[in-house]
């Protein structure tokens, strides 16, 4: 087969496959005279004035003036861009776009042997959810979400069996059970890393499994979900879950719904909002937006209902709109994400939703009011922080919008332009907030010029999220906090575990000036990422951090104890530092 270079191929290529049988695939075509003609798949029309000239191998729709070549189609009509256009087209003409290395070629191969083994282990735990008596767990969990087979069987949902059940499914149709490790499928001792949970695979847009999130069916079990790691195949910040599924509702609606978790996306198209589709519990990326980017210019934005949702839905609003993308983000009340609020509505799902997209402001809206929310802008204090939140609000937009957002925020609160207009420092870097400037780790440099530490970003984290506790107490001790921090973490603790997520907001009156201070402004100013995984991660840090300050110093003691020569001191330190080290290594190999 002749290799082609990357300015060839799509001469190759073009040569090789037909316009007319591509088009085909998506149009009823009606021949006149020399041309064809049909339907215009790109826009809403009752009378044919799409045209296919098969000697030209162009077409062209009078109505919406899209015209192009075969590729040109293909990136239309599949949401894809140039290269992805040419690839899917060279696969189809048999053409070899790029001769491999050796070890190019492996790692190609092997993505194609992942991929595989993701499919089969998506239809495996499929037809062990409906089809095997161990399933009923599964679907006793999906009858209590009010999940209905068809949308089930709609995302490809499955049930993972406790023991080897894979290990051996896998054996039968002598597959390699490295590959299934590899993918993150299975454990070193054959057990099915999945085993006992309801299996959600995450797909690509064209529908290939690409990873799997599951969730436990036991009450005894700490993790409420657990995800295929990031392989070769799956990189979770480039992937939109539901994205196959929404992709031409998203087209027909003219926007797409983005939700955080896959539940929320499941049980929405449960309820008639096919363009639903979620970020998948991370914070939304460039990639996400630019993959959203090819299927629409608008995004409603309907986020959890706590402080955290309504932090992610603003980065959201700031990211779509460097990207050219317009968002409005609807307020849920009387419910903690989508999931709850549409389960809760029941038959009504469809008119609470449409009350509730009706009323959504603009992105930009949505933060003007969040910053004044608390406030009261007859009085002359507040209205000069309403005006500073508002102007660290507007600078992380693109320069080209903030004037005209400035003039929004100028009449919405009824004050001078005096008060909003740019400050110095967002005059020079036009697009970043002034204050909390992130970093390439996201710690913000703090208020007051007081220094960032560790501990302080994840003290913000918590004070924001305080839900975050339940994993980060089991991660780190209050004695592995800086001294400054730990008063204050103990505090916060002891009130989450006294009132829950909300306990924060009731006894807040009762701490220090100082600690106070500190929540609020973390409360005004969010940490950039406040995912729970990032607490996680920050505690493990902190840790880390301690256990290599200790073993720095038993290293010093030892030295003393050789100078000294105390030979059991040195035995007992010798033992510690070994055991430390191991202990060091353990984390830094998870990490």
């Amino acid at each position: 087969m002749p290799i082609a270079t990357s300015d060839d191929a799509f001469a190759e290529v073009k040569a090789k496959v037909d316009l007319v049988k591509i088009v085909q695939e998506h149009v009823r075509l009606t021949k006149r005279n020399r041309d064809l003609w049909g339907l215009c798949p790109f826009h809403q029309e009752d009378s044919p004035s799409f045209k296919v000239n098969p000697q030209m191998q162009s077409w062209y729709c009078f109505g919406c003036e899209r015209s192009g070549d075969v590729f040109t189609f293909v990136e239309l009509i599949e949401k894809t861009d140039k290269r992805g256009a040419l690839q899917m087209l060279a696969e189809r003409a048999g053409v070899e776009l790029k001769k491999l290395s050796p070890e190019q070629k492996e790692r190609s191969d092997s993505r194609k042997r992942m991929l595989a083994m993701l499919k089969l282990a998506a239809q495996y735990y499929e037809y062990v959810l409906w089809s095997t008596p161990t399933g009923e767990t599964g679907r006793r969990l999906l009858a209590s979400r009010q999940v209905a087979e068809k949308t089930a069987r709609a995302f490809q949902l499955g049930y993972a069996p406790a023991g080897r059940g894979f290990a051996e499914y896998l054996r039968a149709k002598k597959r390699s059970l490295a590959d299934a490790q590899e993918a993150g499928l299975m454990r070193r001792d054959g057990t099915d890393f999945f085993a006992e949970r309801l299996v959600i695979p995450i797909r690509d847009e064209r529908g290939q499994p690409l990873a799997f999130t599951a969730r436990t069916v036991r009450q005894d079990e700490q993790r409420k979900y657990i995800n295929s790691p990031e392989t070769p195949a799956y990189v979770k910040g480039r992937v939109i879950f539901g994205l196959d599924l929404a992709r031409d509702e998203i087209a027909h609606k003219g926007h797409a719904v983005l939700m955080e978790g896959q539940f929320d996306v499941i049980t929405a198209h449960g309820a008639g909002i096919n363009n639903a589709v979620a970020s998948s519990g991370t914070a939304l990326t460039e990639d996400q937006v630019r993959l959203l980017k090819r299927f629409t210019d608008e995004l409603l934005l309907v986020f959890d209902s706590d402080r955290a949702g309504r932090a992610a839905a603003q980065k959201a609003v700031v990211l779509a709109a460097a990207h050219q993308m317009r968002t409005r983000v609807a307020t849920i009340e009387g419910a903690k994400d989508p999931d709850e609020f549409l389960r809760a509505a029941g038959a009504e799902a469809s008119k609470w939703w449409d009350e509730l997209a009706a009323k959504a402001p603009s992105g930009f809206e949505f933060g003007m009011e969040d910053a004044a929310a608390g406030l009261n802008l007859s009085n002359a204090n507040h209205v000069e922080l309403a005006a500073r939140r508002l102007r660290e609000w507007i600078a992380q937009f693109p320069p080209a919008l903030q004037e005209e957002y400035r003039e929004r925020a100028k009449r919405w609160m009824g004050v001078s332009g005096h008060l909003l207009a740019a400050e110095p420092d967002e005059r020079r870097h036009p697009g970043r907030p002034g204050p909390q400037k992130a970093g390439n780790n996201g710690l913000g440099a703090p208020h007051m010029g007081k220094k960032m530490t560790v501990g302080r970003y994840l003290l913000q984290l918590l004070a924001v999220r305080p839900a975050a506790f339940e994993r980060v107490r089991t991660k780190i001790t209050p004695e592995e906090l800086d001294e400054e921090d730990r008063g204050i973490y103990v505090r916060m603790l002891e009130t989450y575990e006294r009132g829950g997520a909300s306990g924060l907001t009731n006894e807040l009156a009762g701490y220090p000036a100082e600690e106070q201070d500190l929540i609020r402004r973390a409360w005004a100013a969010p940490p950039p990422n406040v995912d729970e995984e990032v607490a996680v991660e920050l505690a493990e840090r902190i840790r880390l951090d301690r256990m290599k300050g200790r073993h720095s110093g038993i290293i010093r003691e030892l030295s003393e104890a050789e100078r000294g020569k105390d030979s059991e001191r040195v035995a007992r330190l010798e033992t510690e530092a070994r055991e430390l080290a191991r202990a060091i290594a353990e984390m830094e190999r998870r990490g």
